[in-house]
């Protein structure tokens, strides 16, 4: 009987090596050997260096790899995926390096390895800092053309139960090495983040399943590794990034039944936003339309043609699929007026 190959693991350093090292530690001290960490470092600082040098250079389950310069999220994973999809595995785990799994979830993950049927798992992402919420449970998508988390800052409780999602967070996520080689690996024009969201979306309307898995659990720090680089690069990059995923992803019947609500939700949020004076949300939301209208439309037509022959599934099962963003938005603004609360453009 053909053994199974460890499960690839990978994991991206840069500048921060003690996380890094408490989440290596927590898969090595399960005890198993059936995974090997592929652990890539962004061009960190020399000292950082010596640090993963001596911790892991010669570790049997460990490839170090040191890249010369900072290639971002994608371009770092594409370079490792690449080289993985050349093997024999038939999923690969990609896990932050501010994120810790428990023992028995490796022992989940690795049963994926023999598995034919998923394409994408979403793990049972909690709060490191407080067990009973949850940070991610998958994506889900708005009608607006937003994807966004599943139960963040819910009770864990709600979430015990696989169900279909539409994509993982790259935080913590399985992939199978047949999706992967069929609709191909992150989209490089994104740098650092929501290029998961266009890979999960991209991997839906190809017709593969992207599950949850709640006993596959990981403590996850919740953008610790994000806030090094959280400035306005980074936040317009993000909602640039949710115009061009939509634009080259959905079925245009999609498009254009959704064409009217936009149109009347983003003036609306322009009046608001002027009433309430948030001149940052302003300014992020037409410099980003700008970007793509402009600056990087062809790309979008482009990326649009070529992605033409994945979108197998009928387009009025991803409008099904899709929440009125009504709701959300409601509450966004209650917790603005009311509680105060910062949108996620203002933050930086």
């Amino acid at each position: 009987m053909k053994s199974t190959p460890p499960i690839p693991i990978i994991i991206l350093n840069w500048n921060n090596f003690s996380d890094t090292k408490e989440c290596i530690d927590s898969i090595l001290k399960n005890g198993s050997d059936n995974f090997r960490i592929y652990l890539l470092d962004n061009n960190s600082e020399e000292d950082e260096i010596n640090l993963l040098k001596n911790a892991y250079a010669n570790h049997p389950q460990i490839k170090l790899s040191l890249n010369k310069t900072n290639l971002g999220f994608v371009k770092a994973h594409n370079l490792i995926l690449k080289q993985i999809l050349e093997q024999d595995h038939k999923f690969v785990f990609l896990l932050n390096n501010d994120a810790t799994i428990p023992d028995q979830s490796i022992h989940i993950v690795n049963k994926y390895q023999q598995s034919d049927d998923a394409g994408m798992i979403s793990c049972k992402m909690i709060n490191y800092w407080n067990h009973e919420l949850m940070d991610n449970a998958g994506h889900k998508m708005l009608t607006s053309g937003e994807i966004i988390p599943i139960g963040h800052g819910d009770l864990i409780s709600k979430y015990d139960h696989e169900a279909e999602n539409i994509g993982a967070c790259a935080g913590a996520a399985i992939y199978s090495s047949k999706m992967l080689k069929d609709i191909g690996l992150f989209d490089e024009y994104f740098e650092t983040g929501y290029e998961d969201a266009e890979l999960g979306l991209r991997a839906y309307i190809a017709g593969y399943h992207c599950t949850y898995e709640p006993k596959a659990v990981v403590y996850h720090k919740m953008g610790q590794s994000i806030k090094k680089i959280f400035d306005y690069h980074y936040t317009l990059k993000i909602q640039t990034n949710i115009f061009y995923t939509y634009l080259k992803l959905v079925h245009w019947q999609v498009l254009a039944i959704n064409f009217i609500p936009w149109i009347l939700r983003f003036l609306l949020i322009t009046m608001i936003d002027l009433i309430f004076w948030r001149p940052k949300y302003l300014k992020i939301q037409y410099h980003a339309l700008f970007i793509i209208l402009f600056r990087d439309w062809k790309k979008v037509i482009k990326a649009r043609r070529e992605s033409k022959k994945l979108r197998r599934i009928p387009w009025y099962r991803l409008l099904r699929k899709q929440q009125f963003f009504l709701k959300r938005d409601i509450l966004n603004f209650y917790k603005f007026i009311i509680k105060g609360e910062k949108s996620y453009f203002e933050k930086y």
